[in-house]
């Protein structure tokens, strides 16, 4: 008897392993839960879930739950299993099986995994969390993953319904080659019919050259088919990605992404190609099945045989196959992780000399995905080497029976021969449908990695939602407070702020006091655990917000350019900016002059990432960028670091010529003593607010930061 084993989810970043966990144990219980409906119940935040909020989630969905802490390996013996436990301080597995030689753990990161006795109480954290579903424990149906992708083929039935006409007809026709074989041999050859073997020839002909117009016809359909599927799964992933929320994309890895995106094709070969002729093989089985049948009860028995016994061996290996697939996809993730990761970062493993450590990392990455792979590789040979050992024994078993046959008048030359040809199609078309049916199973792997993606809610948009297109720059923050899980610290709170349009505000405070949070949340990137943003006496959450965006410059410490012309980095996709515009706005940045002196001028190239230029001018560029659409808000990172005190403030006089109201976070003094508004914050909380004469005035926290920064301080006196 088989004992359940718990279903492995994969999880798509570090800080989502408990979810994944308790995906699994749901899963387990003939249950589900979706990773939108954890983030719901108690949120995730950037650093990850403990376990106190996992219990919290677990009674949520009905569970008993109940944390302990083990001291002695056998009190593991004494817990409902499966359950969940705490992991080289740091991780979360499911703990599945115990035994006095070891356990079993199915890791989000890695799979199932057998761990010694010894390697487990190395790694065990101690911390134990059990799950018995309760009376409020409700099982949900799960969602098919295939099924809206399936549901796209209906958008186009033309297509398919050519598709299976024509690819029907391509297999009657290999069908009746068998058959005139069988014609050549009992009603030409043994007769020796001269007359008759070129009706045979001209026969051959006609049905191979049908055959080869078929197959081109049934090529270019399949060619539209896919190119179909393309644009349509293609066209809903990007344009969902693009409109998920920011926080998104804080929580997932480029690399990881971008896998995703290729796993598409994986999926559109399974639906485009795979599915329809899996279909078509199945009909196409039974008539070679009937046709068998009529011919030789016996010999039919005898292929029935074989093909059970080459079917179960594939699908006894199907789990299997499943994971060793699993397991090259997560180390195939991590590589293109660490090479786009690198590839970004490349300034840094320069400058700090890092280059060989960074190769170790890669190469101790890429051994896993060259073992993961030989391990898949291996046992595909194995699975192969044993199916085409039986697809060999079974035409030879059944020429010998077929010979039996002959010998006692039951069956006669030709039909053995014609039997022959179609058993080894029937063979082949049946090993074809259950490897059809292991590959739906080894490409839900991807489709659910794909499916993490279209599951994440995008933001909100509702009909009711305000669309503004004259934005003042007024901005109110009425007890504004932001906490990335429903259970963490906040990390702004109780913020109550009043920036009039065209004000100057400074922000300033140490790292991890609340200033990026509170710059996503000027823009909309966050929203508000409590509290309400208004923008020109409207709510944000009811501003569309793509509306806002647009009339919102924003310059961050951390400039990204497109690898496109130094005017289309600017004018950024915007067809109606003219070169005017552009050149205006290179100006007021301080950009123009460095422009003009590259060979082609605005038409130059940026490299990707913006290596061919000096980060000075890459963030005079995105200021430029930012200055172009004369936004009604500017929020500027460190902006304008790479500017000496003159430029700075011919910047300065072109935004209140304007009217543009700045949110500045800056550390030089320069940027910040001219501001309207001065807010300093510490831990989340803004403790000091006013100008730069008041501040200095009340002798606080600003005047120390001031007095601190004396060789500026000086400069500025003088």
């Amino acid at each position: 008897m088989f004992k359940k084993k718990v279903p492995f989810i994969e999880q798509a970043q570090q800080t989502e392993c408990g979810f994944c966990c308790m995906a699994m144990i749901t899963e387990y219980h003939n249950s589900t839960v979706s990773f939108h409906d954890m983030y719901e119940r108690i949120g995730n935040g950037r650093d990850g879930t403990s376990l106190f909020h996992l219990k919290h989630l677990a009674e949520g969905l009905g569970y008993e739950a109940n944390c302990f802490k083990i001291q002695e390996y056998d009190e593991l013996y004494k817990l409902p299993l499966p359950c969940i436990i705490y992991w080289k301080e740091k991780h979360y597995v499911v703990l599945e099986e115990v035994s006095e030689h070891g356990a079993i753990i199915v890791d989000p990161a890695v799979g199932r995994t057998k761990v010694k006795k010894e390697e487990f109480e190395r790694d065990f954290s101690k911390y134990v969390m059990t799950c018995v579903p309760g009376e409020r424990f409700v099982k949900k149906k799960r969602k098919s993953l295939w099924l809206p992708y399936i549901n796209i083929l209906k958008e186009r039935p033309s297509l398919i319904i050519n598709l299976v006409l024509l690819s029907f007809v391509l297999q009657l026709f290999t069908l009746g080659i068998p058959l005139l074989i069988q014609y050549l041999i009992d009603s030409v050859i043994s007769p020796q019919n001269f007359n008759l073997l070129n009706i045979f020839l001209i026969s051959i002909v006609f049905v191979v050259g049908f055959q080869f117009l078929f197959n081109i016809v049934r090529g270019k359909v399949l060619i539209v088919l896919e190119n179909f599927l393309d644009k349509q799964m293609m066209s809903k992933f990007i344009n969902h990605l693009l409109h998920l929320p920011y926080h998104f994309f804080l929580l997932r890895k480029f690399g990881d992404l971008l896998f995703r995106v290729n796993s598409l094709r994986m999926i559109r070969d399974m639906i485009g190609s795979n599915l329809i002729k899996g279909i078509l093989d199945v009909g196409l089985l039974i008539v070679i099945f009937v046709f068998m049948i009529i011919k030789s009860p016996l010999l039919t028995l005898s292929v029935l045989a074989f093909t059970a016994i080459n079917a179960a061996v594939l699908i006894a290996t199907r789990s299997k196959v499943k994971e060793v697939s699993q397991e090259e996809i997560i180390a195939n993730t991590e590589v293109q992780s660490i090479q786009t990761e690198t590839l970004y970062g490349i300034f840094n493993v320069k400058t700090a000399g890092i280059e060989d450590k960074i190769f170790t990392r890669w190469k101790k990455s890429f051994k896993k995905l060259l073992k993961a792979y030989r391990k898949k590789e291996n046992l595909n040979n194995y699975i192969q080497s044993v199916s085409s050992s039986i697809g060999n024994l079974a035409p030879l078993f059944t020429l010998w029976l077929g010979g039996y046959l002959i010998l006692n008048n039951q069956l006669t030359l030709g039909n053995l021969v014609a039997f022959h040809a179609i058993s080894n199609q029937f063979f082949g078309l049946s090993q074809s449908i259950v490897q059809m049916f292991n590959s739906f199973f080894v490409t839900s792997t991807y489709l659910r990695r794909v499916q993490d993606v279209l599951d994440a809610p995008i933001e909100e948009k509702h009909t009711d939602m305000k669309e503004i297109t004259n934005l003042e720059g007024r901005i109110r923050f009425e007890d504004v407070s932001y906490q990335y899980t429903k259970y963490s610290p906040m990390s702004v709170e109780n913020i109550n702020l009043e920036i009039k349009p065209g004000q100057k505000v400074a922000i300033i405070g140490e790292s991890g006091a609340g200033k990026s949070t509170m710059s996503r949340l000027l823009l909309g990137l966050h929203n508000p655990s409590e509290g309400k943003i208004y923008y020109d006496g409207v709510d944000l959450n009811n501003i569309e917000k793509s509306s806002l965006r647009r009339q919102i410059g924003v310059v961050p410490q951390d400039v990204t350019l497109f690898n496109k012309t130094i005017f289309e980095n600017i004018a950024i996709y915007d067809k109606d900016i003219s070169i005017e515009e552009v050149v205006e706005a290179a100006k007021v940045a301080q950009i123009h002059d460095d422009i003009m002196k590259m060979p082609m001028q605005y038409n130059t190239f940026i490299s990707e990432m913006g290596f061919n230029i000096s980060g000075g001018q890459r963030q005079r560029i995105a200021l430029a960028r930012a200055l172009v659409h004369k936004p009604s808000i500017l929020v500027l990172d460190e902006a304008t670091s790479s500017l000496d005190h003159l430029n700075e403030k011919k910047v300065d006089d072109y935004l209140n010529e304007i009217k543009c109201t700045r949110v500045v976070i800056a550390h030089r003094l320069t940027t910040v003593m001219n501001a309207d508004l001065i807010i300093v914050m510490d831990k989340g909380t803004i403790i000091e607010a006013g100008t730069h004469k008041e501040l200095m005035l009340k002798a606080g926290y600003y005047s120390s930061f001031f007095k601190d920064i004396e060789p500026e301080h000086k400069l500025l006196a003088n």
